[in-house]
């Protein structure tokens, strides 16, 4: 017999099909018939070894079976636990960190803020002591150099020496000023009826809402950590979210709110977490 007809007795032994039936032992009652060949069998067999393996491999790469498998030391595994534990250390120390911010920011809107020292601690900010409200002289000298019928103020930020240009927010007469003794954080502003409110500075606002003590009230967050706050207005022009550009409206003065006791602006200035005298930055 030639190589070549034994090659093709072998094919056909092992594509013939084979009937595999399961019967009762006393009645002969056919329950199970199957239909197999030696190839079902083989591919059966081979699929069997695959999944086997890699239920194993899934198992031991994820349960403490690891440990036992040369190259994988129980010190790396201690390793991987204490990068987890900073990971979710860090993860903790930034979302308390966002809590304590969106509760400053709501305190502001609202008015509840319970005194200027306790908003700092909680801030993290450095004491009021430390904080210089004077005019520098490099400002003073920019003022002189700036009409005062101009809408905007140029303010020389000396931690990154670099000019800030401060849009006024609306254009009145200041009715009271900016006095944090008396909780006061901002100034007032007195303007036509239906005046137009404007962003100091370039921003996103963060809130855009109306509550019982300030009305409807706008806040915007600038860079280099300013925080704009706009009260008691009678439209809100714009919504959270928003990008605004310095100058852009984004409110109609008004006179809403339970601590509004005629139509004004109050506006406040935050940055890093403290109030700061909006006079000092901005020419109303």
């Amino acid at each position: 017999m030639s190589a070549k007809n034994k090659i093709k007795k072998l094919l056909q032994k092992i594509v013939v099909k084979y009937r595999f039936v399961v019967m009762t032992d006393d009645s002969f009652e056919e329950r199970l018939s199957l239909k197999i060949s030696r190839v079902k069998i083989l591919f059966l067999f081979i699929a069997a070894i695959c999944i086997g393996f890699l239920f194993s491999f899934f198992i031991i790469s994820n349960t403490f079976i690891k440990s036992y498998i040369p190259g994988m030391s129980k010190e790396d595994l201690e390793n991987q636990v204490i990068d987890l534990n900073i990971k979710s250390d860090s993860l903790i120390g930034v979302l308390n960190y966002q809590k304590s911010y969106l509760k400053n920011i709501q305190n502001i809107i609202s008015g509840n803020v319970v005194s200027y020292k306790d908003s700092l601690e909680e801030m993290g900010s450095i004491s009021l002591g430390e904080i210089d409200f004077a005019t520098s002289t490099k400002e003073s000298l920019l003022r002189q150099n700036v009409e005062e019928e101009e809408k905007g103020a140029l303010f020389f930020n000396e931690n990154n020496n670099n000019l800030v240009l401060f849009f006024t927010p609306i254009s009145g007469v200041i009715t009271e000023r900016f006095n944090p003794s008396t909780l006061h954080y901002g100034v007032d502003v007195v303007a036509k009826e239906n005046s137009r409110v404007a962003s100091v500075l370039s921003g996103t606002i963060v809130v855009s809402d109306w509550n019982p003590e300030t009305g409807h009230s706008i806040g915007i967050q600038h860079k280099d950590g300013y925080l704009s706050f706009y009260k008691h207005n009678s439209v809100l022009l714009r919504s959270v979210g928003d990008y605004v550009k310095g100058g852009e409206h984004v409110a109609i003065i008004g006179d809403s709110g339970e601590f509004s006791s005629g139509s004004h602006l109050h506006f406040e200035l935050w940055q890093n977490g403290k109030p700061v005298n909006p006079e000092n930055f901005i020419l109303f």
